[in-house]
């Protein structure tokens, strides 16, 4: 009796995993209304995360952006356009108010709104180019190249892009993509640091807030063993020291904040000096912006 009961379980679950399964038709549908209704400050994001892909795929990357889909978290988006499949939603969105739901067949789409969006003054990835940012390791200078990017399987670390500050011997320091502990890309400023000396970037003409608010990680294939040296990070501004973070393996996608309350609507220098004791496989990536 036992057999056909699981027979008639299995073909009823079946039956629901086939009726849940989207469309083309359906994501779509729902690429088009996202596309009407996006504007360039919105989030535009997909649910469950296993979604993510299929979302990419269906979006392309005028929509699915690496703004959007690297973001370092969701706190500066003012509105988020969440396209979701069987009834998932992001953790993130937990404390936003809903403000609208379209459905197309299988295909959700909530409007949230974010009730405290960041005020974003200066993004230091965005000042990663000569005109905003010198990079030097000990004496000497990083110059700046244009050149090809680089990447290659799991395990070969972030991509290398195309224009970067090329560190004598070896080394770049440049925006890239770093895959966190859950897989989750994030876009960020690699500056692995070598290990014998310390990594000096120094950003010109910084807007400062009231807080430099940020996130900090290893390339995923360097920390979840839990075997490196940690990597610490300074921030300085006219020879005083807004702050010091550490990042220890297995701490993923790290966040931070520092006070700057004291330089709020002053523009300045911002040194960032990275250390490590140890420069094997220290693949960090950081970001960080004023508010």
């Amino acid at each position: 009796m036992a057999l056909p009961v699981v027979g008639l379980v299995e073909l009823v679950a079946h039956a629901v995993q086939t009726r849940s399964v989207a469309s083309d038709a359906d994501w779509d549908a729902a690429r088009t209304y996202v596309a009407a209704q996006a504007k360039p400050d919105d989030l535009v994001a997909f649910a469950p995360k296993w979604a993510d892909p299929i979302g990419r795929e269906h979006f392309g990357p005028r929509l699915a952006t690496i703004e959007r889909e690297a973001r370092p978290d969701e706190t500066r988006f003012p509105r988020a356009l969440e396209v979701s499949i069987r009834g998932a939603h992001l953790p993130a969105f937990a404390g936003w108010r809903q403000a609208g739901e379209q459905r197309f067949g299988s295909v959700a789409v909530t409007t949230w709104e974010n009730p405290a969006p960041a005020h974003v003054i200066d993004d230091l990835v965005s000042l990663v180019d000569p005109q905003h940012l010198r990079v030097y390791r000990g004496d000497a200078d990083c110059n700046f190249v244009h050149g090809s990017p680089q990447s290659g399987n799991l395990g070969y670390g972030p991509a290398v892009p195309g224009d970067r500050f090329a560190c004598p011997g070896s080394g770049f320091v440049g925006v890239s993509v770093v895959a966190d502990l859950d897989y989750v890309p994030h876009r960020c400023i690699f500056a692995p640091p070598p290990g014998n000396a310390p990594l000096h970037l120094r950003f010109a003409d910084v807007r400062f807030g009231h807080t430099l608010h940020g996130h900090h990680a290893l390339y995923v294939e360097a920390e979840r063993d839990k075997k490196g040296a940690p990597v610490t990070i300074s921030f300085k501004t006219g020879g005083s020291t807004l702050g010091t973070v550490v990042h220890r393996d297995g701490e993923g996608w790290k966040p931070f904040e520092l006070d700057t309350s004291a330089l709020a609507d002053q523009k300045g220098e911002l040194d960032v000096e990275i250390t490590s004791p140890g420069g094997d496989r220290r693949l960090y990536c950081f970001e960080a912006d004023t508010r």
